[in-house]
């Protein structure tokens, strides 16, 4: 009796405590993301991860998810999807070969570059390119050959998310391995202009980079930048990812911040939650979305006055949105049948 005693008593102790460090103190067993089960709107996918960029995810059978959703085909053995665009999918493997196939799998072209691709884009004269050692360049496959080439001294991938490069009307931008954006006219090859966009030493790799109207958003793990013929704007933050929605730049930050920015960077309304480690937002049908790797996914309504906190489980390896889908390891989250009421 004594002993039951005793050991009623310390567990009385142990959760009404309040003065605890729960970083340091709390069991493995009690260490769970808060909030509602979404185990009714989870479909276990079975499938293994292969390679993580950020347009995109391939798993070990050759299938691959975009922010779009699942890709057409499966891509062959080895090869993992970089980028798409008006029916051609960019793929490479891991020693410098890359391939461009059509939506129903036949092979438009087929080349290896001089290192294995880090990040590229295809366009209607070629493919643009980033390779480890931060060489850069455009290859022509109806010649067969790089029309231009250069690199850049220095650099490494700090972050597997590195943006892909992105086309507009009169140029081609590609960012490098240390943190600059390189800009290449379509019109001649000529020496490329170049702008750094990060504000650390080193500058880091670039998160995100994609169009805006008549503006190019760029991102590195410490800031936002707008490009434009008005000039550059810079947004700080603690950036761990960031989507555009209707116009709108959708923030996520590190310490649990979701931001709206303006497409000229300037704060349209925030809110701030408490759970660690955000990784990935999305916004999607009037709803916000905002997941952190321990488990935790907040969904509010795009005006951030309401709010709801499910459990979908940790990430161990990635986190990615694919069209109403939140994929999370080895399952996904069907994001459209959560709600914030």
């Amino acid at each position: 009796m004594k002993l039951k005693a005793i050991l009623a008593t310390t567990a009385i102790f142990f959760f009404a405590g309040c003065s605890l460090d729960t970083t340091k103190f709390v069991p493995d067993f009690l260490k769970s993301s808060a909030g509602l089960s979404t185990n009714r709107y989870t479909v276990k996918t079975g499938k293994q991860v292969f390679n993580i960029i950020r347009d995109g995810v391939t798993f070990t059978d050759g299938s691959y998810i975009t922010a779009k959703g699942e890709g057409p085909i499966n891509l062959p053995k080895g090869y993992y999807y970089v980028n798409s665009d008006g029916g051609r999918i960019l793929a490479a493997d891991k020693i410098g070969d890359i391939i461009v196939l059509k939506d129903s799998g036949e092979e438009i072209a087929h080349t290896k570059l001089e290192a294995p691709l880090v990040s590229g884009v295809t366009y209607y004269g070629g493919i643009a390119y980033l390779l480890q050692g931060n060489r850069f360049g455009i290859y022509d496959p109806f010649k067969n050959k790089i029309i231009y080439q250069k690199e850049f001294a220095g650099g490494s991938v700090v972050d597997n998310r590195l943006a892909n490069p992105i086309v507009t009307q009169n140029f081609l931008a590609i960012p490098t391995l240390d943190g600059k954006l390189v800009f290449i006219s379509l019109h001649s090859y000529q020496a490329p202009s170049v702008l750094p966009v990060g504000t650390l030493k080193n500058y880091g790799n670039m998160i995100f980079l994609k169009t805006l109207n008549d503006k190019i958003v760029a991102a590195t793990p410490t800031n936002i930048i707008t490009i434009s013929k008005a000039g550059k704007q810079t947004y700080n933050a603690k950036v761990a990812d960031l989507t555009i929605h209707n116009g709108i730049i959708y923030l996520l930050t590190r310490d649990g911040t979701v931001a709206k920015l303006d497409s000229n960077l300037q704060l349209i309304q925030s809110k701030k939650f408490a759970y660690a480690d955000y990784a990935t937002i999305a916004a999607l049908d009037g709803k916000i979305y905002a997941f952190a790797k321990s488990g935790s996914l907040v969904v509010m309504d795009d005006n951030m006055k309401e709010d709801k906190v499910y459990s979908v489980g940790a990430a161990k390896q990635f986190s990615f949105v694919s069209g109403n889908w939140l994929y999370i390891d080895d399952r996904k989250v069907n994001l459209s049948a959560l709600n914030y009421e």
